[in-house]
């Protein structure tokens, strides 16, 4: 177990140093400086992970509580023993549903700008493929985002959630689906969007 003051030094390298409130804090720049070390891709599921795995409480932005608790949690003392424990985690998503769940849930609270009540879609449409590995569910649901650009601009909590529920249930031939469960409205438009021969 690494001791508090190493993983203090640690924090350091990536914190912000030049706050005026004398928190301690890496911001996103520090953290894609972290993600560099850790030879994580920013544009793969690996940064949203580590955010997660460090008790991030928004996009970017991890505190030092967080990063003491998580590196504790995940018994790491180093750089490679950190990007051995994402990559850990990223396997356990396909075996793990509830570790998922969390994990899934989470990122909507990361998308949501200036704590809106939705996500944009835009962010939904960009983040979606690379959190879920593209599901048929998930695929066709953006997809669908994007054909209705014009019109359907957030997703919301409830939506963004029952969208994980949906992807285990759904039948392919869309048989099982009836506008009587308690989905959200959006789902329903969906169903019938995808029922359409030009987007079968």
């Amino acid at each position: 177990m690494a001791k508090g003051n190493d993983l203090q030094a640690w924090f350091i390298e990536y914190q912000d140093l030049d706050r005026s409130d004398g928190q301690a804090v890496i911001m996103p720049e520090g953290f894609e400086r972290l993600c560099g070390a850790l030879e994580f891709d920013m544009d793969g599921i690996e940064p949203m992970a580590l955010l997660w795995r460090l008790n991030a409480a928004e996009l970017g932005k991890v505190e030092f509580a967080g990063w003491e608790s998580g590196m504790r949690a995940m018994n790491v003392h180093d750089t490679a023993e950190l990007k051995q424990a994402i990559r850990s985690t990223i396997d356990d998503f396909g075996r793990n549903a509830a570790l998922f769940k969390s994990f899934y849930r989470k990122m909507f609270d990361y998308l949501r700008a200036d704590k809106q009540k939705s996500v944009a879609a835009e962010d939904a449409v960009a983040v979606l493929p690379i959190v879920t590995g593209n599901g048929w569910v998930f695929e066709k649901f953006v997809k669908f985002l994007e054909a209705n650009g014009d019109r359907i601009k957030t997703v919301s909590r409830d939506q963004w959630q029952s969208l994980l529920e949906l992807s285990k249930t759904l039948k392919p031939d869309l048989s099982n689906y009836s506008s009587e469960d308690a989905w959200p409205a959006m789902f329903d438009e969906l169903v019938e969007w995808l029922k359409k021969p030009e987007t079968a």
